[in-house]
């Protein structure tokens, strides 16, 4: 199985260092805070002097308050590729040394820690996130909100009558449409004014989910972080998305 961290040259995921664990984690609010990250930890060679410097500093870069007090956001969070991937600042990649005994969760925990989607999303599934998201920010939302990608994919799926392939996404009109599906995740139009993060709101340094979604309209609305006012406004729209990305995989699919 291949890592959904580091899947190519385009994108990584941070989610699991905590990178979307701010009240205010929006992209340009991350992309600011992950550049002075990396700006600062590269100003000097590592050591272990320097590393224990570093994190009161980078601790004073950010500007906004963790959702989760429960979810650590770890500090050696930044850039690895000009900005293009998110990554670890003490990986071995970076120093031919390991140094994330430095971290919080240490060298072990980081190294073999494998998110949920790893075990949850089917092979196509993970495929066609990877295939149609080529960003850092969008990818790691996507990626690792399992109820939204199984559930878009199976309504599709349902009505077209068979599983989406990655070959299907060779074709720019599909991967372009479905891309823009996924960027939901960024733009919905329909979002709640609590403290979100996907399906889970926040209240007191706590997160909740309002109620088991039964049906997969709702699981998908809250993956959106659909405000409840807005729920059934927000279901006949999306109905109107599914359908028009249902009509137009048959229409090249020949389905």
């Amino acid at each position: 199985m291949e890592t959904l961290c580091h899947p190519d040259r385009e994108k990584s995921c941070g989610a699991c260092c905590g990178l979307y664990n701010y009240v205010d984690h929006r992209r340009e609010t991350l992309t600011k805070l992950l550049k002075e990250r990396t700006l600062l930890f590269l100003s000097k060679k590592p050591s272990s002097e320097w590393i224990s410097l570093y994190r009161k500093e980078a601790r004073r870069l950010e500007t906004s308050s963790p959702l989760c007090k429960e979810i650590y956001c770890c500090e050696f969070l930044g850039f690895v590729d000009q900005g293009r991937r998110v990554g670890c600042l003490l990986h071995p990649a970076l120093w031919g040394e390991d140094l994330r005994d430095f971290s919080f969760y240490g060298k072990k925990l980081c190294s073999e820690h494998l998110c949920p989607s790893h075990t949850y999303l089917t092979e196509d599934e993970r495929g066609v996130v990877i295939k149609v998201v080529n960003d850092w920010y969008l990818y790691g939302l996507v990626i690792t909100d399992l109820d939204f990608v199984r559930e878009s994919l199976a309504l599709i799926a349902n009505g077209i009558g068979r599983s989406l392939k990655v070959r299907d996404l060779e074709n720019p009109f599909l991967r372009g449409a479905l891309g823009k599906f996924f960027a939901f995740k960024e733009t919905w139009p329909f979002k709640d004014h609590r403290l979100r993060l996907g399906k889970y709101w926040f209240s007191e340094g706590e997160y909740r989910i309002d109620h088991p979604w039964d049906d997969p309209w709702d699981r998908i609305l809250g993956c959106l972080e659909t405000g409840k006012d807005k729920w059934k406004e927000a279901k006949l729209y999306l109905k109107e998305q599914i359908e028009r990305l249902i009509s137009l995989f048959e229409e090249v699919l020949g389905g």
